[in-house]
């Protein structure tokens, strides 16, 4: 017998297993990244959900205002024609940082000078009579103190902050709060869910609006145009008061969307503000020091939204002009406060209690 062929195998030979092309590894790797981040962001979301709770909205301001009877406008009393033989009536010219937005009237600096300024039992009557309207410049105060001079103001105190050289092509009114002097929210239907996102691009915002608000400040004070709006406003308010035989001091507020600390970036344009002043022989207070080291929101009349001093911004600034005032002698001795005392915790006062 011959040999057998041997038999073929029944079986189809094992295919060679084919190796994944370069393509699909990394679209695998791909995949698998994509799924990592979005796990990521997904553990942020989570953790930024549970741990930071955004602070709670409030409002303290005023829910009803209470205005004088025969107040022509909400600033202040309307000054009668005819001082009262005797008295002293001193002129509050300034924007609204002497106007006071989101305050009851008699909580702006100018009224609390009038209060403590009235405290002695012999004494003249002093009125302090505030002339401020939100939005003015400086170039817009020079009618408003010729109407002061007219209304028998014995001094004039002018209110200065650092944006009066801004120059505007009409005449404001009323008040008007300039959104750019608040922090932005980014407003977008995204990171209503995306919280996460939302807050990492609303920092990013409002550090580039704080640049900018900056940048704003130092661009009036530089400019050729508006620095000569401020300063020959200036020349004209001091000609106006001294044709009129009446004294001028000016007092310059700081802004308060930067807390004053040595990184306030505006001490040279109070210095600048200061050197047309003393140039003018107009003396001047600044106030920065005042609020050196505060916390903003307890100077804001609205945390954030609002850098206008509040109530507590106003007592502060009249504080400081008690003494102030009483050194320049441009008024009486006999109206600023005899008796001072160094607390006002108990009902005995501290000069008896020792």
């Amino acid at each position: 017998m011959g040999h057998a062929e041997p038999m073929e195998s029944m079986a189809e030979p094992a295919a060679a297993e084919e190796k994944p092309s370069g393509a699909a590894v990394v679209g695998a790797l791909l995949v698998v990244s994509l799924g990592g981040i979005a796990a990521a962001l997904l553990l942020i979301e989570a953790a930024f959900r549970a741990f930071y709770h955004p602070p709670v909205a409030w409002n303290d301001r005023p829910k009803t205002y209470f205005i004088p009877q025969n107040a022509v406008v909400l600033t202040d009393r309307s000054p009668s024609p005819a001082k009262k033989p005797g008295s002293i009536r001193i002129a509050v010219v300034g924007d609204s940082f002497s106007f006071g937005p989101y305050m009851q009237f008699d909580d702006t600096f100018a009224k609390r000078l009038e209060r403590w300024l009235n405290l002695n039992e012999s004494q003249p009557l002093v009125e302090v009579i505030n002339y401020g309207v939100p939005r003015y410049s400086t170039s817009h105060e020079i009618a408003v103190v010729e109407r002061a001079l007219k209304e028998h103001a014995d001094l004039v105190l002018l209110q200065i902050t650092l944006n009066d050289p801004e120059i505007k092509p009409y005449r404001p009114t009323g008040l008007l709060v300039d959104e750019k002097t608040g922090e932005i929210v980014v407003a977008n239907k995204l990171f209503q869910y995306w919280r996460s996102l939302g807050y990492v691009v609303t920092r990013i915002e409002n550090t580039q609006t704080h640049k900018d608000y900056v940048n704003y400040f130092f661009r009036l004070f530089d400019g050729k145009k508006t620095w000569k709006n401020f300063s020959d406003s200036l020349k004209a308010i001091a000609a106006r008061c001294q044709k009129a035989d009446v004294p001028l001091v000016a007092a310059v507020f700081p802004l308060f969307g930067h807390p004053v600390n040595p990184a306030y970036p505006f001490f040279p344009l109070h210095e600048k503000v200061g050197g047309a002043l003393q140039s003018l022989n107009i003396p001047h207070l600044d106030l920065a020091e005042a609020y050196r080291y505060l916390p903003l929101e307890r100077l804001q009349v609205i945390p954030v939204a609002d850098r206008h001093p509040n109530e507590i911004g106003h007592r502060i600034a009249a504080e400081a002009m008690i003494p102030w005032l009483a050194s320049t002698g441009l008024l009486p001795a006999s109206i600023f406060p005899v008796r001072v005392v160094s607390d006002r915790i108990g009902i005995i006062p501290p000069e008896q209690s020792k």
